[in-house]
């Protein structure tokens, strides 16, 4: 199989992938071809070393972010009819994106919500050392010290729970924040494709992507 054999052959194996997936994959087989052909290689078998173009494509598509799949799995070919199947099935699809959209912003919210309310605590127990402080001036005014002094040990001892809390909260905090960081990753790759750390000689771009 030659070059341009081997790329008709992947173009169709994509199917009905997204016209911009399909370019990109076979723009970057191309280039791979190419590369291969300068260090020495002969075209056939530049070609060879790819690979199976069914194992290609089979990987390429699995790889395919979810929502561009279905977008493109629901494409009838036609415009007009896309066009018409779009305004038909708007209170579908648009109920959806805008339960999805909210769903995100709960969890967002939710997470964002337990980071506030955990420094909140900690915040209130700090200040517990002042107002101890400031019970046992006002308490030794008005003449009942040893109620201040009780206020006093008190507020120390808010305090002291305060920063006992301080990292076990500093450690929570980052840990939720890495898990938002970590959940919009998982959004993104509903739409577009991640980039790995791991090369693939399968995967377009010079890495995998997932």
């Amino acid at each position: 199989m030659n070059k341009t054999e081997f790329l008709d052959a992947l173009r169709r194996a994509l199917g009905k992938l997204p016209s911009y997936e399909v370019e990109q994959s076979i723009a970057f087989y191309a280039e791979m071809i190419d590369d291969r052909i300068e260090d020495g290689m002969g075209e056939q078998e530049a070609v060879a070393a790819l690979g199976p173009v069914n194992a290609i494509a089979a990987q390429i598509i699995a790889e395919t972010p979810p929502i561009p799949k279905a977008i493109a799995k629901a494409n009838t070919g036609s415009r007009t009819l896309n066009i018409v199947l779009l305004a038909i099935l708007s209170p579908i699809w648009v109920t959806l994106a805008l339960a999805f959209a909210i769903t995100v912003f709960a969890v967002y919210l939710a997470i964002w919500s337990v980071v506030v309310a955990l420094w909140a605590v900690v915040i209130t127990l700090l200040l517990c050392a002042p107002i101890g402080v400031f019970g046992l001036a006002w308490c030794t005014f008005v003449g009942y010290p040893l109620s201040g002094i009780w206020i006093l040990g008190c507020g120390l001892a808010g305090a002291g729970m305060g920063l006992f809390s301080w990292f076990g909260v500093l450690a929570a905090s980052k840990g939720l924040i890495n898990l938002t960081h970590s959940f919009a990753r998982w959004v993104k790759g509903l739409f577009i494709k991640l980039q790995r750390n791991d090369a693939s000689p399968i995967a377009p771009e010079g890495a995998a992507h997932v």
